[in-house]
């Protein structure tokens, strides 16, 4: 793999410069739902809701367009193999996926 593309909840833009250059090949995007992206401030319940479900849609979105995406939903209780942070998350895909060392960015 060549690059690890970093999308996050409010990165939702198909023309984020993010994506220039993007190999369907050998790039991969990556995404992830995390507690502490949801509970850090307080929010209602819906917004919550739609923010995860827009970002499920863009995920779906990438994919029909022929770009492989990562993405790691919320889980109530997170499996050991997943890890519970967003850095914990991203650094077991990062040894797993083995991007370039320059190739992560966002």
């Amino acid at each position: 793999m060549r690059n690890l593309i970093l999308i996050l909840g409010d990165q939702l833009d198909h023309t984020s410069a993010a994506f220039d250059d993007f190999d369907a090949d050998n790039d991969v995007t990556w995404m992830a739902e995390v507690d502490e992206e949801i509970n850090h401030v307080w929010c209602h319940k819906l917004r919550v809701a739609l923010f995860l479900s827009a970002m499920r849609h863009f995920r779906d979105e990438l994919r029909k367009k022929d770009r492989s995406v990562e993405y790691h939903e919320l889980q109530k209780q997170p499996s050991k193999d997943r890890g519970r942070s967003f850095a914990e998350i991203l650094r077991k895909d990062v040894r797993r996926l083995k991007p370039n060392s320059d190739g992560i960015r966002g």
